[in-house]
């Protein structure tokens, strides 16, 4: 990465990656400044289409996650999503609600009964990101809160994976430039897609030699 690139995470990560990888970072273990732990927030508990624009407003080139769902490890990112949740909500209660996380039962899920707002919320994304690429059909499995999960993982749009590590407690995302035509990045992904499948559809006939 470039000496400059400014790295999004949750403040506790802050000081290690400032220590250990000499980068700025957006939020630090320092927490005086309320705000801008708010605004990760929520970044990671929104929506692609509401994180992307905060995130171009700060500058940021790659956003972690700690994602502890292959080795077990209880301590990432999606058992601390809570906090990062309330703590939006305290500043942007309109935009930003703790209670659209939990099931109809009262209940905090990452399997296929999660709610929309967390199946589409930027952390859940970032951290089940082709995770199910390492499981058979039907065996895809969170060992923290020991759920199976759906075997299609979600999608991202506006962020592109750019280091896993290799027990995948590390995942680390380059956030995309906007596209030079002006399109949003659904739409971008949403085009390619369809001329990936036009493509693939377009059975070519025999080729007929014309004599005029």
């Amino acid at each position: 990465t470039k000496k400059d690139a400014k790295i999004m995470s949750w403040w506790d990560y802050g000081y290690q990656i400032g220590g250990m990888a000499d980068r700025p970072t957006l939020v630090d273990n320092n927490t005086w400044n309320n705000t801008h732990i708010a605004t990760v927030g929520k970044a990671m508990s929104s929506r692609e289409e509401v994180s992307y624009p905060i995130m171009r407003q700060h500058e940021v080139d790659y956003v972690l996650v700690v994602f502890g769902a292959l080795l077990g490890y209880s301590g990432d990112d999606i058992n601390k999503f809570l906090w990062m949740v309330r703590i939006a909500e305290g500043i942007w209660p309109d935009e930003v609600k703790e209670r659209d996380f939990f099931t109809a039962r009262g209940e905090y899920r990452v399997d296929g009964e999660a709610t929309e707002t967390m199946k589409n919320s930027l952390m859940y994304k970032m951290s089940y990101y082709n995770y199910h690429s390492l499981f058979p059909p039907g065996q895809v499995a969170d060992r923290v809160r020991g759920v199976r999960l759906p075997d299609q993982g979600p999608v991202l749009n506006t962020l592109e994976e750019a280091f896993t590590s290799e027990n995948w407690i590390i995942r680390i995302y380059k956030v995309k430039d906007l596209d030079n035509v002006g399109r949003d990045h659904a739409a971008v992904a949403a085009f390619e897609k369809g001329h990936k499948k036009k493509k693939a559809s377009k059975k070519r006939g025999p080729r007929v030699l014309r004599v005029d």
